[in-house]
């Protein structure tokens, strides 16, 4: 890596809240500074194993030691043919590369196992299960969610309901979100059943001298085709409800392909692409594409024509970085640049 500017990095200095502070040491906790240093002091990691330990034939046999690495900031995940293989000749050398770089592995947090006895990794767990690999959310990481939960909900003894709505909700819609494209609808059920929980002692606690048909008709309600519901009347007559994890949908992340450069023009449509199924695949996106249908009048900007169901729709990024909707036809003319499109409107 390049230590000259690391070294200026590191005594850059700190700017918060218009007020200049020197550094000394380390990297500020949660600065963006840290997983980009990180990621700068890991770069070359994977590679230098790729090359070192790639797939080569002898005598008419192939060896392929399925060695593969994943990097997030200062975590890495590492695999090989075998516990020995890694033990043996991959550990040595990833202590030699950190080595290099003023760094050391930790013994506590190394851990070599086998894909069938599973692992955590960046708060999900990666296990084998009868032959397939499935990922879940890691006990460990749902356990801190809910103590965490729990806290809030015990520090607020007193607060209004639609206030612990309010600072609840951020929390599980985080929290779901991030397992959302893993197998996670189980662990959801699990969540959601100990939040009900912690909401009961909260409201008996509030109102000890109270029974429990009139504790649970005052705080949960029937919405909809659903029971139990934890909410609370706003002022303006509607019902702020508590989240649900297990509502959160399970959306199968569709992985970039390693080649795509979103700065090279020929990948355009591809990034579009991708744009277009992200928007489409949740309520808030469905909801911006129809704003956008029908600030165009709900036609295309390149040929004038109307734009439906029957038609399809393409998502288009102008050169003004402004999102357009066009014909699938069409979009595809622009890219074989056949003619231009205009943003309307």
């Amino acid at each position: 890596m390049d230590r000259r500017i690391l070294t200026q990095w590191l005594k850059a200095g700190i700017v918060f809240k218009g007020e200049y502070s020197d550094t000394y040491a380390g990297t500020p906790q949660g600065g963006i500074i840290s997983p980009c240093l990180a990621g700068l002091t890991l770069n070359g990691l994977g590679s230098m194993l790729a090359e070192k330990f790639k797939s080569r034939w002898v005598k008419r046999k192939e060896i392929n030691n399925k060695v593969h690495t994943i990097v997030y900031a200062d975590d890495f995940l590492i695999t090989g043919k075998s516990k020995e293989f890694l033990e043996n000749e991959v550990l040595p050398e990833v202590k030699k590369f950190m080595g290099e770089r003023g760094l050391k592995l930790s013994e506590e947090k190394t851990v070599i196992t086998h894909i069938e006895d599973g692992f955590d990794f960046l708060g999900q767990n990666i296990r084998k299960y009868k032959g397939k690999v499935l990922v879940k959310p890691s006990k460990e990481n749902t356990k801190r969610f809910l103590d965490n939960i729990r806290e809030i909900i015990k520090r607020n003894p007193t607060v209004k309901q639609k206030d612990l709505i309010n600072r609840l909700n951020p929390k599980i819609r985080g929290w779901a979100n991030y397992h959302r494209h893993i197998v996670a609808k189980e662990t959801f059920s699990y969540v959601d059943y100990h939040i009900y929980h912690a909401l009961q002692k909260w409201c008996r606690r509030r109102h000890q001298d109270k029974g429990k048909w009139w504790i649970n008709k005052k705080y949960f309600h029937s919405i909809g085709t659903r029971n139990w519901v934890f909410a609370a009347k706003t002022e303006g007559g509607k019902m702020e409800e508590l989240l649900r994890a297990d509502a959160t949908k399970i959306i199968r992340h569709i992985k970039i392909r390693k080649e795509a450069n979103p700065y090279d023009p020929k990948w355009d449509v591809y990034f579009e692409e991708r744009e277009g199924d992200r928007m489409f695949g949740n309520m808030a996106g469905r909801k911006r594409l129809k704003e956008m249908w029908k600030k165009q009048g709900k036609k295309c900007p390149m040929c004038g024509d109307e734009i439906n169901k029957e038609s399809g729709w393409k998502i288009h990024i102008n050169e003004d970085n402004r999102k357009i909707i066009t014909h699938p036809d069409c979009h595809i003319r622009f890219h074989s640049n056949e003619t231009k499109v205009c943003c309307t409107g």
